[in-house]
C-alpha cells in the first residue's frame, strides 16, 4: 500500500475514534453534577475550617472531610469524633462523611443530613450551587428550615487533591 494511502487510511480511522472520544468526554462532564469535586468550609471568623470532596453513591450526594486546619488560637488539631453517634462514634474525622444523603432536584440538594462532629448533632440539610459554580450554599437546620443556620462553602480546583489521596 503506498505511503500516501496508509495516512488517509490511518486518518479516516482515527478522526471517529477522536470523535468519539470528544463525546464520551463531554457527556462525562455534562453528566458530572455541579457539587462534586472539592469545597473549601470556613470558621466563622472566616478562616478555612477544612476540605470536603462532594461524590455520588447510589443517586445521592455525600461529602467526605478530606482535610481539617485548627481554629485559630488552637494548639492541637481534634482528629478523632466521640461525641458521634453510632458507628462514627470515637472514629477518625478525616475520611468522615459528614454531609449525605443529599438528593438532586433541580437546582437544588435536598432531603440531607449533615453531622456536627462537635457535639454529634445530626442536621437536616439542604445545598444550592449558585449559578457561577463556585460557592456552595450548605444549610442544616433542625425540624423547619427557618430554624438553622446557612454556611457558603467555595469551590476548590478538581486537582486539590488526587483521589487516591482521599482519605476513607
Amino acid at each position: 500500500m503506498p505511503k500516501y494511502a496508509r495516512a488517509l487510511l490511518a486518518a479516516a480511522l482515527a478522526l471517529p475514534l477522536t470523535s468519539a472520544a470528544v463525546v464520551t468526554s463531554a457527556s462525562a462532564q455534562s453528566a458530572k453534577s455541579p457539587l462534586t469535586g472539592f469545597w473549601q468550609a470556613y470558621f466563622d471568623d472566616g478562616n478555612p475550617s477544612g476540605w470536603f470532596y462532594f461524590s455520588e453513591k447510589n443517586g445521592l450526594f455525600e461529602g467526605r472531610l478530606v482535610k481539617m486546619y485548627k481554629k485559630q488560637g488552637e494548639t492541637t488539631l481534634v482528629t478523632t469524633c466521640p461525641a458521634c453517634p453510632g458507628d462514627k462514634k470515637n472514629k477518625p474525622m478525616l475520611g468522615m462523611v459528614i454531609v449525605y444523603n443529599l438528593k438532586h432536584d433541580g437546582a437544588k440538594y435536598e432531603n440531607g443530613n449533615i453531622l456536627d462532629p462537635r457535639d454529634g448533632n445530626v442536621y437536616n440539610a439542604e445545598a444550592e450551587i449558585t449559578p457561577d459554580g463556585q460557592k456552595l450554599l450548605l444549610r442544616g437546620y433542625l425540624g423547619f428550615e427557618l430554624l438553622g443556620q446557612t454556611q457558603t462553602w467555595t469551590r476548590l480546583p478538581d486537582d486539590t487533591m488526587a483521589v487516591a489521596d482521599i482519605p476513607g
